[in-house]
């Protein structure tokens, strides 16, 4: 009788124990899953923020891009009407320049012109054909004024280098001109004619050609300049002489009245060695060269 009375008593407490480990282990899966319900409901909301922000971002990141393109083809516009202005500027102070340097080149030019026909007559051709290429090249429209100048410039230090220095040149005697040219129509092997070993090679060369004889080769060679009568000297802008190339006779220029003068006999022999020195055929030595000074025109040394 006791012993199934323990019996029932064990089993009793056997399920009470039983129950209240069922309830435990209840409670237990219950906060688990409480816990994991929680994970899968945080973890979502903050990817979600995450994404808003990483979302908000990329549209700051944007819109400054679009404010710094828009700045960037602002200032290019600025930039180009920046420099349409100043190319407007500049050119209307060309304009402005143009109208104040062109008179003060023009008569630059207009006294070149006036110092050359007052000068003496040396090298003539070539002063004035330089003068003349620059006068026409200023007639364009389009003409540039710093060329001009420079030019203008060249010209001045040129003429200014010519009154500074002995030159000499060849060309036909300023009274009788051809003189030469005659005496080689005349007789080619004339003393007066006066070829050079070439030229007599080259007048010889066509003796013996049908159709052509030694007047074409003269008149070839009175064309090309190879016949001048003499030479030139001129010392700076103190005188201007002429020689025969036989220094036969001698002329000075006069200025006073634009002519030209005989020298005499007494003066060739000076004459003749100065334009040796001056054409690099003779060393250097001091010159001898008769002037004229004062009203009277009374020669010096």
């Amino acid at each position: 009788m006791q012993f199934a009375t323990a019996q029932r008593y064990a089993a009793s407490v056997s399920n009470v124990a039983s129950q209240v480990a069922l309830r435990g282990a209840s409670r237990a899966l219950g906060l688990t899953a409480s816990a994991i319900l929680l994970c899968s409901v945080a973890v979502p909301a903050q990817a979600q923020d995450r994404t808003e922000e990483y979302r908000a971002l990329l549209q700051e990141v944007s819109d400054r891009t679009n404010n710094v393109t828009q700045r960037q083809f602002y200032l290019s516009q600025q930039e180009a009407q920046i420099a349409n202005l100043r190319e407007r500027i500049a050119e209307a102070k060309a304009s402005d320049a143009r109208a104040e340097l062109r008179p003060i080149l023009d008569n630059m030019v207009e006294g070149l012109d006036e110092v050359m026909t007052s000068d003496l007559p040396f090298a003539i051709e070539e002063r004035f054909a330089l003068l003349d290429d620059l006068r026409n090249d200023l007639r364009a429209p389009d003409a540039s004024i710093t060329d001009g100048f420079r030019r203008a410039l060249d010209l001045y230090a040129a003429e200014t280098e010519l009154g500074l220095s002995v030159g000499s040149y060849t060309g036909n005697n300023p009274v009788n001109a051809g003189g030469r040219y005659q005496a080689c129509l005349a007789d080619p092997m004339s003393a007066v004619c006066s070829l050079s070993e070439d030229q007599v090679k080259q007048v010889k060369s066509v003796e013996d050609r049908p159709g052509v004889d030694a007047t074409d080769v003269i008149e070839d060679f009175n064309r090309s300049g190879q016949l001048p009568d003499g030479n030139y000297i001129h010392y700076g802008r103190l005188a201007l002489f002429y020689l025969e190339r036989d220094s036969s006779v001698g002329y000075r220029y006069n200025l006073g009245s634009k002519s030209w003068d005989k020298v005499n006999n007494s003066d060739l022999l000076g004459l003749r060695q100065n334009v040796r020195i001056a054409r690099g055929e003779s060393a250097v030595s001091t010159m001898t060269v008769p002037i004229q000074v004062g009203e009277r025109g009374a020669d010096a040394s």
